[in-house]
């Protein structure tokens, strides 16, 4: 089998960069949109650890790109397909972020923007220009993260919440439309994330319930193999003790 190729959206925040680092040990290249290529090489150029690979060995690439800027993504995939001869196997969209809590009565039409571009838009946009290179290779795989806000009301959090469902319903439709072409859509749906973020106001009882970067990004890992080729339109909840 030839080597699979993979673009992971958010690839420099701490899920994604679990991800990515998963994904390279499995032998798949992965290429990453980043704000800058500093932030690429502080992140992933640890080659001054002797007890990690050397990042140029790990198969984990990047280019500058604007997740939240149509042209941006259009030309980060160009890209990617023009170096590897037109083959995209696998994507994964990690972008994302939260705004704080506001009830409808304050919240301002640009705080939901905010969000609509940030957690939906941005799969979108990564979603259509990888879709048009797996439709014609008849293969791919895309899992999206979600959020239990997706799937409930949050007081609130009406912005996120609209944001995450808008994801849920992207991934179910690409399913159903490309389900001939052997395409595979899923979302990953967390409850609260051990992050260093997170750890800031999080308890230790807290912290106790959460789940961890590396069982989302292994369950990833699954849904992207060839065991579960079958799974598609699937919301898969990984709630741990929360």
């Amino acid at each position: 089998m030839s080597e699979r190729i993979a673009v992971i959206s958010g690839g420099t925040g701490f899920l994604g960069r679990k991800i990515a680092e998963k994904f390279s040990m499995q032998g798949i290249k992965v290429y990453i949109p980043v704000v800058s290529m500093d932030e690429f090489k502080k992140i992933f150029d640890t080659s001054s650890d002797p007890e990690s690979l050397n990042f140029s060995l790990r198969k984990i690439y990047s280019f500058e790109c604007d997740a939240v800027n149509e042209n941006s993504v259009i030309e980060f995939v160009d890209k990617v397909s023009v170096l590897e001869k037109g083959k995209i196997d696998y994507l994964v969209n990690t972008v994302g972020g939260i705004n704080p809590v506001s009830e409808i009565t304050d919240l301002s039409t640009d705080s939901l923007i905010k969000m609509i571009n940030l957690n939906f838009m941005s799969a979108f946009y990564f979603s259509r220009e990888v879709l048009k290179i797996m439709k014609k290779n008849n293969y791919g795989r895309i899992i999206s993260i979600g959020a239990i806000a997706g799937l409930e009301c949050v007081p609130g959090r009406f912005d996120y919440s609209f944001s995450k469902s808008g994801v849920i319903r992207l991934m179910e439709t690409i399913s159903e439309e490309m389900k001939q072409y052997n395409i595979r859509c899923n979302t990953v749906i967390p409850s609260v994330i051990d992050t260093p973020a997170n750890r800031e106001w999080g308890s230790e009882e807290d912290i106790k319930k959460w789940v961890t970067t590396d069982e989302i990004s292994g369950i990833i890992c699954e849904l992207v193999s060839e065991k579960f080729s079958g799974v598609r339109s699937s919301n898969i909840k990984i709630y741990g003790s929360y």
